[in-house]
């Protein structure tokens, strides 16, 4: 046994393989891997192949093949011309790459003959196509039909000139303006404040109607008293408040008394005895 042998042998027992598992790993015989231990490679094909089997021997137990080869090369013959020139394949001459060539062009040849015989009649139908006569559009139309014009053609009828005067005109269309209503929105109450959004108004007239004697007072937008005085019992107070963009109403007796706006009344949303109510105008420009 040489001495690459057993350092291979001793790699393949290391890694708990037999002969018939690296076999089963390789694809090498068994009787090339027990030569290349033992250091017989008469039994191997060739140099060449002695080198190739070593190095895949060496990685399959984890060797660095090159490096063994390497280190073992007096023990590793060495291949010779022969051996190469017998592992490389030899290039086809021209003769036979120029018979393969002219075998295909014979298989393809027919294929041609087919494939221009088939551009050929679509050439002919289409010559014959585009010499067809062309369809009357028109079926009802005769060739050659003269248009004859009267030489003296019907005067139109004349109609009667209507003076301005005689015309009548439309009437108008009377057109019923819709009326526009007012609304009075409730904005907000908060405590003993109820407000609202007076819009669509064309007066801006305030009625107070006690029932209970109250003491009742009236303020701008500006807080200018405009009333501050009592109501006795059965009294009304009005108040033309065109000239305001809001009004605040301050009864010291609610209940019973009723404040009015353009003859709408103003609810009092407040449970308390002394209440205020503020109307605030939304007024159009044009006012």
């Amino acid at each position: 046994m040489t001495e690459l042998g057993a350092r291979l042998k001793e790699a393949r027992t290391a890694k708990g393989y037999s002969i018939d598992d690296l076999q089963e790993i390789t694809k090498i015989q068994k009787r090339y891997l027990a030569g290349i231990e033992e250091g017989n490679y008469a039994t191997m094909p060739g140099a060449f192949y002695v080198r190739a089997f070593i190095k895949q021997y060496a990685e399959a137990v984890g060797l660095n093949g090159d490096e063994l080869l390497e280190t073992f090369k007096s023990e590793v013959p060495t291949p010779m011309n022969e051996d190469v020139s017998k592992n490389i394949p030899v290039a086809p001459s021209r003769r036979s790459l120029g018979g393969r060539s002219s075998n295909k062009l014979t298989e393809m040849f027919p294929m041609i003959v087919v494939a221009l015989f088939i551009i050929a009649i679509i050439v002919i139908v289409w010559i014959l196509f585009q010499n067809l006569p062309k369809n009357n559009v028109d079926g009802d139309v005769e060739p050659n039909t003269e248009l004859t014009m009267e030489k003296n053609p019907p005067k139109p009828e004349e109609t009667p000139i209507v003076s301005p005067e005689e015309e009548e005109e439309p009437e108008e269309a009377i057109v019923d303006e819709p009326v526009i209503e007012q609304q009075l929105t409730l904005v907000e109450t908060i405590g003993e404040t109820t407000t609202y959004s007076l819009t669509n108004a064309e007066a801006y007239a305030l009625k107070v109607v006690a029932t209970n004697t109250t003491w009742l007072n009236i303020r701008d937008q500006d807080s200018r008293i405009l009333y501050d005085k009592s109501l006795k019992a059965g009294e009304t107070y009005e108040l033309d408040v065109s000239g305001s963009t809001q009004v605040r109403v301050r009864l010291g007796h609610t209940p019973g008394n009723t404040v009015y706006i353009n003859d709408q009344v103003v609810e009092m949303l407040s449970p308390k005895t002394t209440q205020n109510v503020i109307i605030q105008f939304n007024k159009q420009p044009s006012e």
